[in-house]
């Protein structure tokens, strides 16, 4: 997820992902003609055969997949790739609301789907599902170069079981560096000019005096907070980062990273360095800098203070993306009908820390993975495989993101031009569905010909800010297979740090009395236990 991606833009796209997932109850994908086979040479005969020959029914279990697949039969983009792989999908439906028990009871009672989504990676279930056979192991890639290539990401690659893998991760980014876009603050640059600040901020220090700036200043007469949050959980993506950047996790309460301290690994959130970083929260929170709605807040109310002037800022997942599609497409104009979005909000470059380094939130690559049944046929899977080797491929992308060249636009060497002004989400409802399918892959639409952020302004800074993250963060080490060791303790135990970091935030007592307090009840959960089995079973792996 995962990641993280603000979590309303995750689930619209996993919405249109489950338009590629055909009906069920007999209302299923059109048929492929045949015209759209591809043929391969029979061998000792000179014959063409045709390696999907066989039609294909995958049942795929997917967030509100009924609701969206009648999309697909308004889609010719997506009809014309289920053909060629000659498949049609059955849609078991699951939802937010009960995905997680509905594929834990599945699995238990040997009823999956050839084909699941859910964010597992980390839990007790899924290890047992790996050891019980309940999930299937993927056979070797060589026939699937794109998809192998996916699998050389170090957090993918460090996934594998005995040597085999048994999941294929929804990627976002191609490297950790882009987490930067998963944990953003939106601030409003024209409130700050009309406060009296002429700097765009670099530090903590600049930060936070701009925000004290606008509060104070309240320019439109608003009575305008400062810092919001779209949830929670975001918290530890920014607050961490002020000299404690590897505590930053994706909320899962599974991905705490962890790094040597005094000689033994520890996870990072119970590092030394937690208490300054909370020592600064603790400040802004004191100075009013934060939202007193904060513990409150939900990603529409967050969106809409933003919007409407009555937050300074906002921390928000998604990137550019989210700002292009909540903030510029939703509401900005019932706001701010005559002022530039691109002029007026800016995103925060990240901030030098107390070491004097620019550190981002670090996260996995991927959110949510797909499964397969341990039942499933070896030559279903392969089908399987396909699709997903198709849709990765650089034909694949390029159609799933632009549309038919010569139709939707036009290619000038690595540039293209759009030849449509309607939207391609809604000229192809299902495509970008089907693009998600194996990957959110949010990273190509950080480009200026990709028109995914509608704002070209918008889509100006989000590249100038990912080429700008890039050259001039740094990423802190620390090894992915501790996170992903299994331990008797580690197995069951989990680290909420967003609660944490809120108890801390809006505790009467010190910061050192309430985040020792917090320490003590981990520590009663096994915290202790869990550290030496980590130690001990790194350095049975040589881990250093």
């Amino acid at each position: 997820m995962k990641r993280m991606k603000n979590f309303s833009i995750i689930v619209a796209c996993m919405a249109m992902f489950v338009g590629l997932l055909a009906a069920c109850s007999g209302n299923s994908n059109e048929k492929p003609s045949e015209s759209n086979k591809p043929a391969t040479t029979n061998s000792g005969t000179g014959e063409a055969s045709n390696p999907y020959e066989e039609p294909m029914e995958i049942s795929v279990a997917f967030w509100d997949v009924e609701a969206e697949v009648a999309k697909i039969e308004n889609d010719p983009i997506v009809q014309d790739i289920l053909n060629k792989f000659n498949i049609t999908i059955k849609p078991v439906n699951t939802t937010w609301d009960d995905y997680g028990q509905k594929i834990q009871m599945w699995a238990a009672s040997g009823q999956l789907p050839d084909v699941f989504a859910i964010d597992a990676i980390g839990t007790q279930y899924q290890r047992k599902w790996v050891e019980q056979g309940v999930v299937a192991p993927l056979p070797d890639l060589t026939n699937y170069p794109n998809l192998a290539k996916y699998f050389e990401a170090p957090d993918i690659a460090g996934l594998a079981v005995d040597g085999k893998q048994y999941t294929i991760p929804r990627r976002m980014f191609p490297s950790v560096d882009w987490s930067a876009l998963d944990r953003v603050v939106y601030y409003r640059w024209d409130l700050a000019q009309a406060a009296g600040i002429t700097k765009e901020p670099e530090t903590w220090d600049e930060f936070k005096a701009m925000l004290e700036a606008i509060v104070k200043a309240d320019p439109e007469g608003k009575k305008i907070s400062g810092l919001t949050s779209a949830q929670v959980k975001m918290l530890g993506g920014l607050f961490w980062l002020y000299g404690n950047p590897v505590a930053t996790s994706d909320g899962s309460g599974a991905d705490f990273k962890w790094i040597k301290e005094d000689g033994k690994f520890i996870p990072a959130v119970f590092s030394k360095n937690a208490l300054p970083a909370l020592q600064n929260m603790k400040d802004m929170q004191d100075k009013n800098l934060i939202d007193p709605d904060i513990a409150l807040t939900s990603p529409e109310i967050a969106y809409d203070k933003f919007a409407s002037g009555k937050s300074a800022a906002m921390l928000s997942g998604g990137g550019f993306i989210n700002l292009d599609a909540n903030i510029y497409r939703k509401r900005w104009a019932n706001s701010y009908p005559d002022k530039n979005v691109s002029e007026t909000v800016k995103v925060l470059k990240p901030l030098a820390g107390a070491d004097g380094e620019r550190h981002h939130a670090i996260f996995k690559t991927y959110w949510s993975e797909s499964y397969f049944s341990g039942k499933i046929a070896p030559e279903k899977l392969e089908r399987i495989l396909a699709l997903y080797d198709y849709v990765l491929s650089p034909e694949g992308k390029t159609l799933l993101t632009y549309g038919i060249e010569g139709v939707d636009y036009k290619a000038e060497g690595d540039k293209k031009t759009m030849l449509e002004t309607k939207s391609l989400n809604e000229k192809y409802p299902a495509i970008a569905f089907l693009r998600d399918l194996v990957a959110y892959e949010t990273a190509d639409r950080y480009d200026l010909s990709n028109p995914s952020i509608g704002d070209e302004g918008l889509r100006q800074d989000a590249v100038e800010y990912v080429d700008w993250v890039l050259n001039n963060t740094k990423v802190p080490e620390y090894d992915i297979r501790l996170t992903y060791m299994s331990t008797p303790t580690k197995d069951s135990f989990t680290v909420f740090d967003h609660d944490d970091l809120l108890n801390v935030m809006l505790s009467k007592d010190s910061v050192e009395k309430s985040w020792q307090k917090i320490v003590d009840g981990y520590k009663s959960k096994g915290l202790d236990k869990m550290i030496e089995e980590v130690n001990a079973k790194a350095k049975e792996q040589g881990i250093e």
